[in-house]
């Protein structure tokens, strides 16, 4: 009987105008934003390769003129454009992109719009995540909105009553009908998205692509279950379509523009840290009260022999203000980081920003990539930190003062650019990435499995009359 069930629905969906239409456009949405993401991804790997060349030219000459001024230089690494944002974006035009480090510290990050235009920043790009998240949520919804309400008007309901027939079995029928649907147009547009990558050859599709990929997909099935969970309870919390179909444009509306662009308010109300103005003011005070301990002859600027006392004076003066800065900073940014946690927790009530989470965890991208970047650069700066000492204990010329800003007081030789260890972007381990969205994933799962159980429930004292 379940067999009949579902194939009956599904032939009824596939063979219902509101499929076709939604099957044309959500083709012509999955090519156009490959086409756009290739002609963008070619662009954005022209300018980034001129940074990295020049990049490595100015380390390379600093390197072997004088390595101290390549330790103390405040070097800034750009994140790479990732090949797989056709998948997802991540939403990386609204996380840092530019750290800045040294030997001695991991100074900071920013937003940086490079070639970009800033004006063009609040558009969407349209990926395979915004499509599913936006077009595939709501085609969705157009499928399950009148699953029961609308043959409960139609009269169509009762005569399938008035067989020896489950009510779990009919509700369980028209769900996976909806789903089957769904994913068919998705895993479509999937296919043919890939075909035009494959004859571009714009972006190489490594096995690790492909894994990411299939990861998408079951991540795209996990979330329009949870919405076609949403669409069935709106069909049995009425008994007329029009009704469903408003109750199902609010859940909609709620998921898609509510939560998500509610989050700055809850952050600031509920999560709120201090402002950046407040740190800074901190830091100064700070460094005011350095300052006037400071011994006589801390700002030695005598920059002639480097075993001068001055320089000894000024190197711990320099180090001083600079721990004092980063213990701020450093504070600040731990808050950061909690505030964003805490709110993302809380805008979990939406299934699409679930959905826009997990797939930062499945291609390694957005804040799952910035707080990766973020951990190797500091461990990546106290293995240069070494390095660094280790060259410097190796000249006798140097009194070894450590000053984190000039090259006053360490070694002045130069170092062959080979020998010097430099940072490079590693991608996110499977163990991180499952790490990062296991939470999101179980939220996802018992959302939708509560609604679906609510749907039933109803669905069991439903008037079918």
């Amino acid at each position: 009987m379940f067999r009949t069930i579902l194939s009956r629905e599904l032939r009824n969906n596939l063979l219902s105008l509101r499929f076709q239409i939604s099957f044309a456009l959500i083709l012509v949405v999955f090519v156009a934003g490959t086409v756009v993401f290739l002609k963008n991804y070619g662009s954005a790997m022209r300018e980034y390769s001129k940074y990295r060349s020049e990049l490595t030219r100015q380390q390379e000459e600093t390197s072997e003129s004088n390595f101290t001024a390549f330790a103390v230089k405040n070097w800034t690494f750009v994140l790479r454009p990732r090949p797989n944002g056709f998948i997802s974006n991540c939403k990386e035009k609204y996380f840092p992109n530019r750290f800045r480090y040294s030997a001695y510290n991991v100074f900071g990050f920013e937003v940086g719009q490079g070639a970009v235009n800033p004006f063009l920043s609040s558009f969407q790009e349209l990926n395979w995540s915004f499509i599913a998240a936006l077009i595939l949520s709501f085609v969705t919804l157009l499928f399950t909105f009148d699953t029961i309400s609308g043959e409960r008007q139609s009269r169509t309901l009762a005569q399938v009553f008035s067989n020896p027939i489950r009510r779990a079995t009919v509700l369980w029928g028209k769900y996976i009908s909806v789903l089957i649907t769904t994913m068919l147009m998705a895993v479509v547009g999937v296919i043919l998205s890939i075909l035009i990558i494959l004859i571009s050859e714009s972006v190489d599709l490594s096995l690790s692509m492909f894994g990411e990929i299939l990861g998408f997909l079951l991540l795209v099935f996990l979330f329009i279950s949870c919405i076609a969970a949403f669409g069935i309870l709106s069909s049995v919390l009425a008994h007329q379509p029009n009704v469903s179909l408003l109750i199902a444009l609010v859940f909609w509306l709620f998921f898609v523009v509510v939560i998500p662009n509610s989050a700055v308010f809850w952050a600031n109300k509920v999560f709120s840290i201090e402002h950046a103005d407040t740190v800074n003011e901190k830091i100064g005070a700070a460094h005011g009260e350095i300052e006037r301990n400071a011994p006589k002859g801390h700002w030695n600027s005598s920059f002639g022999n480097p075993f001068l006392a001055g320089h000894e004076l000024r190197a711990a003066h320099q180090m001083k203000r600079m721990n004092s800065e980063m213990r701020f900073k450093n504070a600040y940014y731990r808050d950061m980081f909690r505030q964003l946690d805490n709110t993302r927790l809380l805008m979990s009530a939406s299934p699409v920003a679930l959905f826009d989470y997990m797939n930062e965890g499945i291609v390694g991208g957005g804040y799952a990539r910035f707080k990766n970047i973020w951990d190797d650069l500091h461990g990546y700066q106290v293995r240069f930190l070494q390095f660094f000492k280790t060259i410097d204990a190796a000249d006798p010329n140097s009194p070894h003062w450590y000053n984190p800003y000039e090259d006053l007081s360490t070694t002045r030789k130069p170092v062959a650019f080979e020998q010097v260890p430099i940072f490079e972007e590693k991608p996110l381990s499977l163990a991180g990435r499952f790490s990062f969205l296991k939470n999101y994933l179980i939220v996802m799962i018992l959302y939708t499995g509560v609604v679906f159980s609510l749907s039933l429930v109803l669905f069991l004292r439903y008037d079918v009359r």
